[in-house]
């Protein structure tokens, strides 16, 4: 789906900013999430609009962005969710040497090479357990990435099966925190080390290098020359309770996605020194390839609902589930000023929805309005926008204001609730005399396709043999006008 303005995409990653960034702005004249007027204040009401809920699957997310200051985390592995069924995830991503010197191999003997990949510290499902482990092997890339280039997480890369870089290699996911550097030299960073085939791994880099010597643009040239890596599963069969996310870019040998190759010098054959090619930020394009599989799992009877209004809904960071809501009887709100216009989805209780100590809930959720023809004026129907709250798109305080975060509501009670607040866009509903929104909501697009979220929806407890507690609602209050 197509944004008719600043994407989603850019919206979220200016997100991680603003939880740095936390400077005060006029956006706090309306009234905060968790600041709510007393009903029996003078003029001031607060009443709840009902909500009409599904589940759909989106997949528009781009795991190719590259912006300097904002790490870039790959889903490599395989894992089963008891509830969001399978996620198989690929990196697919380019390297660059650190020396250009054509013949830099011509002196010396090539000892050992290993695929380094940071640990991100994110582990995705069960990552209590000591015993979950994962099976990897790499690959070389056999086609060309652009790294202005736009790429979602359904793109992959052709690879050479033939002949890959690596044997499978198993590691327990559990210990990824606690790893060393592989062969001599130290590391001090944990992560994924597996070692490569040489007669594979240099028959790919030789000729690469040998372009240096006529090369007058060497970081294009090589880029054309030597492809890239993948890393996956080696078995896309075998599914963990966990998923380890890594980082691709970094600041030193250890720290950045990429390979070391150890060698000694002819001149100097006791010391050993080491050759990297290293994922560059500012040069190097990537993908994280996400295939996900949702049958004979509880979320595919949500995405396949043809109910008006279902009882239950299911989000997790794309690509995955999401919700879609439509608010309407926005009209029927009395003139006045509205204070607080608070979205509320409240995680159903029990293992079989959501279970904290083994998925983790979404960091944050996103809204986007979709245009209904009419409203917003020049919105095409079924194009999304920024709701009016997101402005102004420069500043990431608006963000904040909006909330998106989990809260115990009320404080002490059983109720976690994730609150989207949207004071401004039901008041530039209200002014443009149209009668429903609609908007659609992700997780954050920093560790793709994971967390874990099942609330209730606009239907939960209709028949009345449920706490509508759980009932997805609008929450609006609002201060009458007085002659």
């Amino acid at each position: 789906m197509k944004h008719s303005t600043l994407s989603l995409q850019a919206i979220i990653l200016l997100s991680l900013a603003a939880l740095f960034t936390q400077s005060g702005c006029k956006e706090n004249t309306v009234i905060n999430s968790r600041v709510s007027p007393s009903n029996n204040a003078i003029g001031v009401f607060s009443t709840s609009l009902p909500c009409i809920t599904h589940t759909y699957y989106d997949d528009t997310v781009i795991t190719s962005t590259n912006i300097g200051g904002i790490p870039i985390y790959q889903a490599v592995g395989n894992v089963a969710d008891t509830f969001f069924g399978t996620l198989s995830g690929a990196t697919y991503f380019q390297v660059l040497p650190d020396d250009f010197t054509p013949g830099i191999y011509d002196d010396a003997v090539v000892d050992s090479a290993v695929l380094v990949l940071p640990y991100s510290g994110f582990t995705y499902g069960d990552n209590a357990s000591t015993d979950i482990t994962q099976t990897y092997q790499v690959f070389y890339m056999t086609d060309t990435l652009g790294y202005y280039n736009t790429y979602y997480s359904y793109n992959s890369a052709n690879i050479d099966v033939a002949s890959p870089l690596s044997d499978p290699t198993t590691i327990n996911v559990f210990h990824l925190k606690d790893s060393l550097g592989l062969n001599i030299l130290p590391a001090n960073y944990p992560g994924l080390r597996i070692k490569l085939k040489l007669p594979q791994l240099m028959n790919r880099i030789k000729p690469a290098i040998a372009i240096f010597s006529t090369s007058t643009n060497p970081t294009a040239d090589w880029l054309n020359v030597f492809k890239g890596i993948c890393v996956k599963a080696s078995d896309s069969r075998q599914f963990a309770k966990a998923v380890p996310y890594f980082e691709l870019d970094g600041s030193d040998l250890y720290s950045e996605a990429g390979i070391v190759v150890y060698c000694r010098l002819n001149s100097d054959p006791t010391t050993t020194i080491a050759k990297s090619y290293y994922y560059n930020t500012g040069s190097c394009a990537h993908i994280n390839n996400i295939t996900r599989s949702y049958a004979h799992y509880p979320v595919n009877n949500l995405l396949r609902s043809t109910a008006a209004n279902d009882q239950v809904i299911a989000l997790q960071n794309q690509p995955g589930a999401s919700i879609d809501i439509v608010v309407p009887g926005i009209k029927g709100l009395p003139n006045g000023v509205i204070n607080k216009a608070e979205l509320r989805l409240t995680l159903l209780p029990g293992s079989q929805y959501n279970n904290f100590s083994v998925y983790s809930a979404p960091e944050r959720l996103y809204p986007v309005g979709i245009g209904n023809g009419n409203y917003p004026v020049g919105i095409t129907a079924g194009l999304s926008y920024n709701v009016a709250d997101r402005y102004p798109l420069t500043s990431t305080t608006p963000l904040t204001v909006m909330d998106g975060t989990m809260h115990n509501l009320p404080s002490g009670s059983q109720y976690y609730t994730f609150t989207v607040d949207l004071p401004r866009e039901v008041m530039s509903s209200i002014a443009a005399k149209n009668d429903t929104i609609h908007l659609r909501l992700n997780g954050t697009e920093d560790f793709y396709g994971a967390f874990h979220m099942v609330a209730g929806g606009g239907n939960y407890g209709i028949n009345g043999t449920a706490d509508t507690m759980y009932r997805a609602k609008l929450f609006v209050v609002y201060s009458k006008l007085t002659n």
